[in-house]
């Protein structure tokens, strides 16, 4: 009798055991998805629905930062083996670096040819996307400056103002406009807690004034240094601490992120922000009232210009992920244009630009994003050191920052934390020089590769312009 009752108990025991791994089994797995992205929110959160639908494996845990945020709070998370399972490269390194530190699984490993021959031609480089030909990321959206500056119809209606062409009727219309708001409504608005935001605005209006400066925190030198503390640097000083001193900076600009300054812009609280392109389909989300236009930067010179954006790394799988099939499948659905809406949502809401080939052609209807490309359109190719080596790459690995940065600095202008910006700037481009001197050396790079003496500012560097200096 106890001989039966034991394997009946070890029957059940058995039967519970496989009852608890079946359900085990039948739960999903959570994908952890990290990014930035809060532009697109409304459509992500659309597009995971869609997703866990079709897969019902799978659940997706999306957690969304600014950037900054996951600058500095993520990249502590990766480097102690704790990311989440698809992640972008962080805006303060580089593909190299991640490579480097093995964050990324190899993304042909997982996913099939005929899906990356969807993407468009030049969109998966070397040294963005692929380092060594092996491809580690994807990119979010296709190249597009984000320092154009939006401008309220509105305001400057009611201020009797036309768009503002040059530095001095950009001055002087932030001043007229604070003047007449009369609290209601000031000049310009920023993400002033955004080192990115900042330096962004601060890189633009120094091109506009026809100085020859990098863009994305590139290197680039004039004259065997860092251009810092030149007259045309000088210019972009002079008209942020101008707006600044006429009280017609924003009140709160200094504490508020980039995504906060949107949002404020829309409710009219001022008649300029220089962001990108993912503001128009929030605003035709959350405020489709808002009557607004797009507009270059102010020139502070005849041979100002504003100049493309580099293409970056954007989204890999984790290298200590369990589940990089799933991961790969997320991604594949992303990008997805027949069974998924995403790609063509983003282009029609006028939040980004496709790097899906015929998805910009069929979906791009916004009259303001059409706006943005045709000021965008002006935007010029200035000279990249990665383009004329590639070794680069390695040595934006390898180069050691410098504080206060040129970010850091723009966020003082604009804070008034700073009296003699001129002083600082000098000293970082000392400093700055200095550093990419040794991290050239550590890397086996001649530093004059640096310096682009066939550039003229405010005219298009060209293939045969890099030709020329070998």
């Amino acid at each position: 009798m106890k001989k039966l009752f034991s394997l009946l108990l070890a029957a059940a025991l058995v039967l519970s055991l496989c009852g608890s791994l079946t359900a085990l089994a039948d739960e999903p797995i959570t994908l952890r998805v990290y990014d930035w992205s809060d532009s697109t929110l409304v459509y992500r959160q659309k597009f995971h629905e869609e997703f866990m639908a079709n897969n019902p494996d799978i659940k997706i845990e999306y957690t969304q930062l600014t950037i900054d945020q996951f600058n500095s709070t993520v990249v502590g998370a990766i480097q102690n083996g704790e990311g989440p399972d698809l992640f972008p490269v962080p805006t303060t390194l580089n593909l190299s670096t991640a490579v480097a530190e093995n964050w990324f699984l190899p993304l042909e490993d997982y996913l099939p040819q005929e899906f990356l021959d969807t993407f468009l031609d030049g969109t998966l480089s070397e040294g963005v996307q692929r380092k060594n030909g092996v491809l580690y990321t994807l990119p979010e959206s296709g190249s597009l400056s984000n320092s154009m500056f939006f401008y309220n119809k509105d305001i400057l209606a009611e201020c009797g103002l036309e768009v503002p062409k040059t530095f001095e009727d950009f001055r002087a219309a932030c001043k007229t406009i604070t003047e007449k708001g009369a609290g209601r409504y000031w000049g310009l608005i920023e993400g002033g807690n955004q080192a990115n935001r900042c330096d962004i605005l601060f890189r633009a209006l120094v091109q506009s004034a026809g100085g020859k400066i990098s863009i994305n925190n590139r290197a680039l030198t004039v004259n065997g240094r860092v251009p810092y503390d030149t007259e045309e640097v000088r210019k972009a000083v002079e008209l942020l601490q101008g707006i600044v001193e006429d009280g017609s900076l924003y009140p709160d600009t200094a504490s508020i992120s980039a995504p906060e300054a949107r949002e404020l812009f829309a409710q009219g609280k001022a008649a300029f922000l220089c962001q990108g392109l993912w503001c128009i389909g929030t605003w035709a989300n959350d405020h489709p009232e808002l009557n607004y236009g797009v507009m270059v930067p102010p020139k502070g010179a005849d041979n100002g210009y504003v100049a493309n954006v580099e293409s970056i790394p954007w989204m890999g799988i984790y290298s200590k992920t369990k589940y990089p099939e799933a991961a790969a499948r997320y991604l594949k659905a992303l990008y997805d244009t027949e069974t998924y809406h995403y790609q063509a949502d983003v282009v029609k809401s006028g939040s980004y630009v496709s790097v899906i080939k015929g998805v910009n052609e069929a979906n791009m209807v916004d009259p303001v994003m059409k706006e943005y490309y045709e000021a965008a359109s002006q935007c010029i190719d200035i000279p990249i050191a990665t383009s004329r080596n590639v070794k680069f790459y390695d040595f934006y690995s390898t180069v050691v920052g410098t504080t206060p940065s040129l970010a850091s600095i723009a966020q003082g202008i604009l804070s008034q934390a700073i009296d003699e910006p001129m002083d600082y700037l000098a000293a970082l481009s000392d400093a700055e020089t200095n550093a990419w001197k040794t991290a050239c050396e550590a890397v086996g790079i001649d530093f004059s590769e640096l310096e682009f003496s066939n550039w003229v500012a405010g005219q298009p560097y060209t293939a045969a312009d890099y030709a020329a200096l070998q």
